[in-house]
């Protein structure tokens, strides 16, 4: 089968690794010969890959690195095509789409093993470029929110509630989830002129430019899906006994970095946590619940075909490129 996968040295023999030598776009390769998985452990699912999508870290992961070619890809819109002789929740033709978890991939390709647990059924109202444009960054928005940072999601009372990245692939769902659950949420952006009005539009209080952060009130939790340098500043802006989250893949590791390096000097009181998103059920259950009532949906910037797959990830790093994700079409 046709399958995505990253060299595991340079061309000079040393070995990609993550954080201190991740592999660059040009060590995605496109093979068109790569074994067709099999199911073989109770729980697995084979699927027919319809779509997937790029994300901005898709290199930054150590899962990535083991000695040999690492298969691609998370996020997932397919159907069932084999499953083990044990399954309970899923037949063969069932449409499904979900997230694989970071430390097994591999669906920038053509067939995928993913799990019962990874997969949840496609809502009809979904195309399959939508429903691949969902699961990651959604996941992670309401793991962010309602698991890490433990808000409700029917406010009582409110939260003041900062988001920096907010109009990039995760941001945009941090907001949505955040305004949906009651909370007061102001969205922070590069550019409140390029990203201002789509902002409002899912639901922003107020959008702010990172430049004024010195002008804002304190919030009870900032999330950041910005990464560095922005994070370094959300500490100026986060209560002394509020919360900050982080999961951008260069952030492992911030909250020892910044307290070694006094940036979070004077809020030793903030709950400051660190996260990667995993499959889950209950996750995925709440976003259906937004997407059956139409208050959600994926927003797909453009599809690509598999062999367009290293610029497409080229891409996803510039600013400016547009709002919602960019789908790999196997």
């Amino acid at each position: 089968m046709r399958a995505a996968r990253v060299r595991a040295t340079s061309p000079k023999g040393t070995p990609y690794a993550f954080p201190n030598n991740p592999a660059p776009s040009s060590a995605i390769e496109i093979h068109e010969d790569v074994p067709k998985p099999q199911v073989s452990k109770p729980g697995e699912l084979l699927i027919q890959v319809k779509a997937s999508t790029v994300f901005r870290d898709n290199l930054e992961w150590n899962e990535l690195y083991p000695p040999h070619h690492a298969l691609l890809g998370n996020d997932f819109a397919g159907v069932v095509v084999a499953v083990h002789d044990s399954e309970q929740d899923f037949r063969i033709g069932d449409h499904v789409y979900g997230m694989a978890h970071a430390n097994r991939g591999g669906t920038w390709a053509e067939y995928a093993i993913v799990t019962s647990e990874e997969a949840s059924r496609k809502p009809d109202n979904l195309s399959w470029e939508e429903a691949a444009a969902l699961p990651g960054s959604a996941l992670t928005a309401d793991q962010a929110l309602f698991m890490h940072a433990g808000l409700e999601t029917t406010a009582q009372p409110a939260k003041q509630i900062l988001i920096t990245g907010a109009s990039g692939g995760i941001g945009m769902y941090l907001v949505q989830f955040a305004v949906a659950a009651g909370h007061d949420v102001v969205a922070a952006t590069s550019s409140k002129e390029r990203n201002g009005s789509f902002l409002r539009s899912i639901g922003a209080h107020e959008v702010v430019e990172y430049r004024d952060f010195a002008t804002l009130d304190e919030f009870d939790l900032v999330v950041d899906s910005a990464g560095f340098p922005v994070l370094g500043d959300c500490w100026s802006v986060v209560k002394p006994n509020g919360t900050l989250v982080a999961f951008d893949a260069c952030s492992w590791g911030y909250i020892q970095e910044h307290k070694s390096k006094g940036i979070s000097k004077g809020k030793e009181g903030v709950r400051a946590l660190y996260f990667i998103a995993e499959p889950s059920r209950v996750s995925m259950g709440r976003i259906a619940e937004h997407v059956s009532k139409g208050t959600v949906k994926g927003h797909v910037l453009k599809t690509v075909s598999l062999n367009d797959v290293r610029e497409a990830y080229e891409s996803v790093h510039s600013r400016g490129i547009g709002h919602g994700k960019i789908v790999v079409l196997p």
